[in-house]
């Protein structure tokens, strides 16, 4: 199968010192995917407050809640520490096995059914190419787990969660991997594999990517909310509606 689809050599808009142009391949020499309405139809952060409301783990007043930050999500505007302190809840003082348990009966009720057939084939054409592929996400790593099997992505780079004494802590650990935080994930990753942002494909669908999405070689804007389309407009990049 070919690999998925690039844009034109040279779209990078990175630059090297003393102002050279960083080479490009002709294709991708790894590939980096957002998850939460990229290749599903779902945000998992909403979805797992509607999981727990569901099933009587939180209270009835959490999904109002959970909408709030959302929408301060794709405004650009999140207020991290009220969020994680709401969103991470349910996980404090409980052990990663129990938690695991949760985050795969939330992926079979909430997430499975919301995968895009065209997501699945263009992750699969990528896994074909031979290069490393990642699922980059701000999702927490437990919730993006289950998924990540699911599409046999063989690296997941999300945002992690403490643990103190085997049980989480209700913080994170480390960075967010959200927004401008996930271009540290991104170039981590690159290092350990001798490449370089501008050799890489980024495949995201929110404002908050564009950060990422300038800095990578291969930019791709996927169902991409208005104000992410309209920069996508203005740098030339291609657009996939899955």
């Amino acid at each position: 199968m070919p690999p998925p689809p690039t844009p034109k050599t040279g779209t990078a808009t990175i630059m090297k010192p003393h102002g050279t142009m960083p080479h490009i391949p002709a294709q991708p020499a790894l590939y980096f995917f957002d998850m939460d309405n990229t290749l599903i139809a779902n945000d998992c952060d909403v979805s797992w407050i509607e999981f727990l409301v569901r099933h009587k783990l939180a209270p009835g007043d959490s999904l109002q809640k959970a909408n709030a930050f959302y929408e301060q999500y794709k405004a650009g505007q999140l207020d991290l520490d009220a969020f994680f302190r709401f969103q991470l809840g349910a996980f404090t003082g409980n052990t990663p096995e129990q938690m695991a348990a949760l985050a795969d009966r939330h992926f079979e009720e909430m997430v499975r059914h919301t995968i895009y057939e065209k997501a699945r084939r263009l992750v699969g054409d990528a896994l074909a190419s031979g290069r490393p592929v990642a699922l980059l996400t701000a999702t927490n790593d437990v919730l993006a787990a289950p998924f990540a099997r699911e599409l046999r992505i063989p690296h997941l780079l999300a945002t992690r969660l403490e643990l103190d004494g085997g049980r989480y802590t209700g913080r994170i650990s480390g960075p967010y991997c959200g927004g401008e935080g996930k271009i540290g994930f991104a170039e981590t990753f690159c290092r350990s594999r001798a490449t370089a942002l501008a050799e890489a494909a980024y495949y995201g669908d929110s404002i908050t990517d564009v950060p990422l999405l300038e800095r990578v070689g291969f930019p791709h804007a996927v169902n991409p909310a208005p104000a992410l389309r309209s920069e996508a407009e203005d740098h030339g990049w291609p657009v996939l509606e899955l």
